[in-house]
């Protein structure tokens, strides 16, 4: 029993593996978007990089450095386009978006 829990101990230690981690394969992408480019700005887009594997991801929006309301839930597939966000820039200031949680699908 003893040596069984030291396995498990062991285990729970070791870091992850790039894979299991779906965090790891979210891209932010920027696109020349003509509502943003007048705006001084380039559409944002997050998007899967992983080669097989779906996930989801939960996002939070920052309008100049202060976070909003506004949290976002997106399901990407691999080799899907990316997802568009928004723009970089609205008429008040700068936004982005921050990464709150990623979980694969499958």
């Amino acid at each position: 029993m003893r040596r069984a829990l030291c396995t498990l101990a062991l285990l729970a230690a070791l870091p992850l593996r790039a894979d299991d981690d779906p965090a790891k394969s979210l891209q932010f992408v920027e696109d020349f978007a003509a509502s943003c480019v007048s705006r001084n700005g380039v559409q944002i887009q997050v998007k899967n990089t992983h080669p097989t594997r779906r996930l989801r991801v939960w996002l939070d929006r920052f309008h100049m450095g202060v976070a909003t309301a506004d949290r976002s839930r997106s399901d990407l597939a691999p080799g899907a386009d990316p997802e568009p966000l928004g723009c970089s820039r609205t008429d008040t200031g700068a936004q982005e978006w921050r990464v709150v949680r990623a979980i694969w699908l499958d």
